[in-house]
């Protein structure tokens, strides 16, 4: 474009839609809704902050020091179901250690995470697309 030749009101627009475009911008966390699951009959409630403590502990067993260095936030917590949120860029991994690895409870009991529903937004994790009104 020079300065000196006038420009008619076609060419603006062209310019202008060729200088602007629309980016979706990567979602910078992941949403889970995590349940525990207790083999055999157990009496004990657990709390958000022994759920918190032994989920970073199958982090840390599945996936060494960077599971348990990562950035895990209990969001709304419900015995025994916990709405959590990770790094986008680990969901996957998190995901496995979740699934594959089982835990030993304080008080013998052994027990597992059981992926409910999972997302890239909040919404997706907290309601449910299936269920009625």
């Amino acid at each position: 474009m020079e300065i000196d030749t006038p420009q008619t009101a076609t060419e603006r627009a062209e310019e202008s839609f060729a200088t602007f475009k629309a980016t979706i911008a990567k979602q910078p966390f992941y949403y889970f809704a995590v349940e525990l699951v207790v083999n055999g009959t157990s009496d004990q409630i657990i709390d958000a902050y022994q759920f918190h403590s032994y989920f970073m502990a199958v982090l840390k067993e599945w996936l060494g020091i960077i599971g348990s260095g990562m950035s895990v936030d209990i969001l709304d917590y419900q015995y025994p179901v916990a709405i959590i949120r990770v790094p986008f860029d680990k969901y996957k991994g998190v995901w496995q250690a979740m699934t594959v690895n089982t835990i030993t409870l304080l008080n013998g009991s052994v027990a597992r995470f059981k992926v409910v529903r999972g997302s890239a937004f909040y919404m997706g994790v907290v309601t449910s697309s299936r269920s009625m009104f």
